[in-house]
C-alpha cells in the first residue's frame, strides 16, 4: 500500500499543507492546515487523512469546524477534556483511568479545536473507525482495537459528554445525539473479534508458581480458590478480614471493588485452604496490605544474599551500592498492572523461548532487544509469548468453571459475586463438554 501523505511546510508561506491524490481519479489537491507546528494544524492534518482513508483514499470535501453562529464561548473538545481530567479524574480507578486516558487522547488528537456542541454521531462514527483502523500516521502508532474494547471506549465517550451536559458544558441534545449510534457487531463490520478469555489449566499455573515471589504466589492460589477479582484480592487489609465467620469460614470485605458504585456489598469467602493461605500474612498493621511488592523486593534481596558466593571481607556489601533516588521503588501493594506483570515475568523464567528468540549468555537486555529487532524475529517471539503467558483473569474463568462443574451454576454465580446466574453463564463458566457427550452418547 502507497504511504501516508506526510505534514509539511510549503517552501513560500508559512503554513502547514498535505497533498494527497484521488486514488480513482489520480488528481492532487492541496490541504492547508494552518500554523506550521501548531497544535491546531496537527490535529487537521490527523482529521484529513482519517476523512482521506475512510473515502477509500477519494479526495474529501472537507471544511473545518468553526463555531457556529460566531459564538466564541463554545468550549473546545480539548477544553472539554481537560475540565473532565480535573474534576472526574480522581474518582476513577486504574484501570477507567487508563481506558479514558486512551480515548481522550484519540478524540483530542482529531477533534480536539471542534467545538464541543459540533461533535455528533457521524463524527463519533468517523472516530470509531480510527479506533478499528489504527493505523500509523503522523508519526503515532496504534494499534487497533476490538469490537468490544472500541464499543466499550465509545460508551465510556457518552459518559464524558453525559457528564459535560450535566454541568450544562454543553446541550443534553449533544449527549442523546451520540447515543443513537449502533454498536458494533461481529460480521457487520472489520474489526477484530474481541479475545475470548479461556481458563488456564492447573499444570500450566503450577510450573509458574516457583518463579514468582510469595506475595504473588499467595495472591494467585487465593484467586484461583476464590474466583475473586484480582483488585478486590490486592487491596485487602488485615481489617478486612473476619475471622470470626460462621462454621469456620472466613469473610473477606473489600473497601474498593467493581460495584461499589452501584451500592453492592461484596464479601469472598475463605474456606481451609484459602485460611492457610492468607494466615502468614494476617501478622501486620491492621492497616497495612496484605500482599506488599515491598517485601517481594526484600525477599529477592535476601535470596540473592544467600546465593553469595563472594566472602563477605571482599567485594559490596549489601546495600551498599543501591541508588540514593532510584527511578522505580516498590510500592506498599500491587496494582492490576503490576502483578500482570509479575506473572508476566514469572511465565516467560517457566516457559523461556527457544535459542533462536531467547536472550543469549553475556547479553544485555537492550542487546537482545536490539538483535531481535534487527533480525525481524518479534514477531515470532510476540506469537511464542501469547501461547505461554497468561493473566490473572483467567484465574477467575478457571475457579468459575471448576465451581459450576461441581456445584451448579447458582453457586458459581454467589461465590463469584455475580447478581445474576446469567452473567456467569455467558461469560465466565465454560460450559462442560464432558457431561454433553455423556448425554449424547445415552440418546443417540
Amino acid at each position: 500500500m502507497p504511504k501516508t501523505p506526510g505534514y509539511r511546510k510549503r517552501h513560500d508561506r508559512n503554513q502547514a499543507i498535505v497533498t494527497l491524490t484521488d486514488a480513482v481519479t489520480k488528481r492532487r489537491r492541496d490541504y492547508w492546515l494552518g500554523e506550521p507546528g501548531s497544535a491546531e494544524s496537527r490535529e487537521r492534518y490527523h482529521r484529513v487523512i482519517a476523512e482521506w482513508e475512510a473515502n477509500g483514499r477519494r479526495l474529501p470535501d472537507l471544511e473545518f469546524d468553526a463555531p457556529a453562529g460566531g459564538d466564541e464561548e463554545a468550549i473546545t473538545i480539548s477544553v472539554l477534556c481537560a475540565r473532565f481530567k480535573r474534576v472526574r479524574w480522581p474518582a476513577l480507578d486504574e484501570r477507567e483511568f487508563s481506558h479514558f486516558k486512551a480515548i481522550i487522547r484519540l478524540l483530542r488528537c482529531f477533534y480536539g479545536s471542534t467545538p464541543a456542541t459540533q461533535f455528533g454521531p457521524r463524527r463519533l462514527q468517523r472516530l470509531r473507525e480510527e479506533m478499528v483502523r489504527g493505523d500509523t500516521t503522523g508519526g503515532t502508532s496504534r494499534r487497533p482495537w476490538s469490537i468490544t474494547y472500541t464499543n466499550a471506549q465509545v460508551r465510556r465517550l457518552c459518559r464524558m459528554f453525559k457528564w459535560a451536559a450535566a454541568q450544562e458544558l454543553v446541550p443534553g441534545s449533544v449527549h442523546q445525539a451520540l447515543l443513537s449510534v449502533d454498536p458494533l457487531r461481529q460480521g457487520r463490520c472489520n474489526a477484530k473479534p474481541g479475545r475470548v478469555v479461556r481458563p488456564v489449566p492447573d499444570d500450566v499455573v503450577e510450573a509458574t508458581l516457583p518463579f514468582m515471589a510469595s506475595p504473588v504466589q499467595a495472591l494467585v492460589q487465593l484467586q484461583r480458590l476464590t474466583g475473586a477479582r484480582p483488585d478486590e484480592l490486592l487491596g485487602l487489609r488485615p481489617r478486612d478480614i473476619d475471622t470470626a465467620g460462621a462454621n469456620g469460614v472466613w469473610v473477606a470485605t473489600p473497601h474498593t471493588h467493581k460495584t461499589q458504585r452501584l451500592g453492592k456489598d461484596r464479601s469472598i469467602y475463605l474456606g481451609p485452604r484459602a485460611q492457610e493461605i492468607v494466615a502468614p500474612f494476617l501478622e501486620r498493621d491492621p492497616e497495612a496490605y496484605l500482599f506488599s511488592p515491598a517485601e517481594a523486593d526484600q525477599e529477592k534481596r535476601a535470596r540473592r544474599a544467600a546465593a553469595r558466593t563472594t566472602p563477605l571481607s571482599c567485594g559490596n556489601r549489601a546495600g551498599t551500592n543501591r541508588r540514593e533516588t532510584p527511578k522505580k521503588t516498590a510500592g506498599e501493594r500491587y496494582t492490576p498492572r503490576s502483578y500482570y506483570r509479575s506473572i508476566q515475568y514469572a511465565c516467560d523464567q517457566a516457559f523461556p523461548p527457544p535459542p533462536p528468540l531467547a536472550k543469549r549468555e553475556g547479553e544485555t537486555r537492550e542487546g537482545w532487544r536490539e538483535r531481535i529487532e534487527r533480525d525481524g524475529l518479534k514477531p515470532r517471539l510476540d506469537e511464542w509469548r501469547r501461547k505461554h503467558r497468561w493473566f490473572p483473569y483467567q484465574l477467575r474463568h478457571a475457579a468459575a468453571t471448576a465451581l459450576r462443574r461441581a456445584h451448579g451454576l447458582e453457586a458459581s454465580a454467589l461465590v463469584l459475586g455475580h447478581a445474576s446466574a446469567r452473567v456467569t453463564d455467558a461469560v465466565y463458566a465454560e460450559r462442560d463438554a464432558a457431561k454433553v457427550i455423556e448425554v449424547v452418547r445415552m440418546v443417540g
